[in-house]
């Protein structure tokens, strides 16, 4: 999924510029710059197998700014994401003597910046855009307004590595597929919770490896003076569970969250 496949896709990539469909690039591929805004909302489910889950409905927006260039025969691309989203979830699990517990009303909020790099061409009336960057997710999930709940902050850092194809339908309508592979650097998780009775400060766990996958299908209206799509899509995170912490007494589970729900995008 990491290099390797980067190079063979980047070789591939070359020897398709040398022929004459590359140069038929579309309008898309011409423009300078774009910035797309996307409401969205998502049903999100937390779960750590035999431990615990929270699921419910999150809601909010992605927005980027694109900037394309062409150093050479092939036109790239350079992009600033970020996605904000908030609800409330349900948990559903115990306490820590094993007491079967439930709490709802959860507040969540999710923080989601990346830059990504990549090279666009054509192909017959396929649009393609293979990219790859640096990503950083956030998830703040705070129960601490229960006697048995805490603050519980999660931090991912990833390389993302994808492709995005838009096939042309004809009368200005196009379909789009995207498909994701993210690659976990290094998570950390952070517990407001106690780990001893002489030691108050936060649990702190360190986990790796992990994976993220996502796929979209995106049907899109473009004309010169309006750009909208609206796009279904499904993400999921599979993580491992952490080393012991500090002290020995504490270790983070194996974890997975599945999101899935639909973006508006207006592209300008």
């Amino acid at each position: 999924m990491n290099v390797l496949q980067v190079l063979v896709v980047y070789a591939l990539l070359g020897t398709a510029a040398n022929s004459p469909e590359v140069n038929d690039v579309s309008s898309e591929m011409l423009r300078p710059a774009r910035w797309e805004i996307a409401p969205e909302f998502f049903w999100h489910r937390y779960r750590e197998p035999g431990v615990m889950k929270n699921s419910g409905i999150l809601y909010g927006a992605a927005a980027s700014y694109t900037r394309y260039y062409q150093p050479s025969y092939q036109k790239r691309l350079f992009r600033m994401e970020g996605e904000f989203a908030t609800g409330e979830v349900d948990y559903d699990g115990s306490l820590m003597d094993g007491t079967p517990y439930s709490l709802e009303g959860i507040r969540d909020y999710l923080v989601n910046v990346r830059i990504v790099w990549g090279e666009l061409w054509r192909t017959k009336a396929w649009e393609n855009q293979l990219y790859f960057g640096l990503g950083y997710r956030y998830l703040n999930d705070d129960s601490s307004f229960d006697s048995h709940g805490y603050e519980r902050q999660s931090n991912y850092l990833y390389l993302p590595l994808g492709v995005k194809t838009y096939n042309e339908l004809g009368d200005n309508w196009y379909l789009g597929l995207g498909g994701e592979l993210d690659v976990l650097l290094i998570g950390l998780q952070i517990s407001g919770i106690a780990e001893s009775e002489t030691d108050s400060s936060d649990v702190e766990n360190w986990q790796w490896p992990g994976f993220g996958v996502r796929g979209s299908v995106e049907l899109r209206h473009r004309t010169k003076s309006l750009d909208l799509a609206v796009a279904p899509f499904i993400q999921y995170w599979w993580i491992d569970n952490s080393q012991e912490s500090a002290s020995g007494v504490w270790c983070e589970p194996r974890n997975n969250t599945l999101e899935y729900g639909l973006s508006l995008i207006w592209r300008f």
